[in-house]
């Protein structure tokens, strides 16, 4: 599909930007939850899954459907924790056999893990940026059935 991808109703609604004759009416509305980490997952990056969905769940934005996503996140974050500690331990450059000097291949996995990261944390909203876009809505306002009692008839 060309084009932006489509904003879910509930972004549109906080954004204030939401159309009634844009709305899809059958999205799913998936509950806020903390999923446990992926079997796949190594120790270090299961503890970081845990971490991450507590907090994101926490801020309303971790559903068991987005758990394959912050997967994703926490095996980019560990492949770039790796690559970073090989440039640190060999540098930004490095010589070849020939002699020649060349950027670290490990640098080049570092950045590229840096920008799926970024990727996914703008549609976690966990960037200031992708925060930026977001207007909270306020609470939708409770009734008080004793209180529409007691202004029964009144037109304010």
């Amino acid at each position: 599909m060309a084009g932006r991808k489509p904003l879910p109703t509930q972004l549109k609604l906080v954004k204030g930007t939401a159309r009634p004759h844009r709305l899809n009416p059958d999205e799913p509305q998936p509950v806020v939850a903390t999923p446990d980490p992926p079997d796949h997952l190594d120790e270090g990056a299961a503890a970081k899954f845990a971490e991450m969905a507590a907090l994101l769940a926490r801020h309303g934005v971790m559903t068991e459907l987005d758990a394959g996503a912050l997967a994703r996140y926490v095996v980019i974050w560990r492949r770039w924790l790796e690559a970073e500690a090989e440039v640190k331990r060999r540098g930004p450059v490095v010589k070849t056999v020939g002699g020649n000097i060349i950027q670290n291949p490990f640098l080049a996995v570092a950045n590229k893990c840096l920008a799926q990261m970024g990727q996914i944390e703008s549609e976690f909203g966990m960037t200031p940026s992708s925060r930026t876009r977001v207007r909270m809505a306020e609470p939708p306002k409770t009734r008080d059935p004793f209180e529409d009692y007691l202004n029964r008839g009144s037109s304010a």
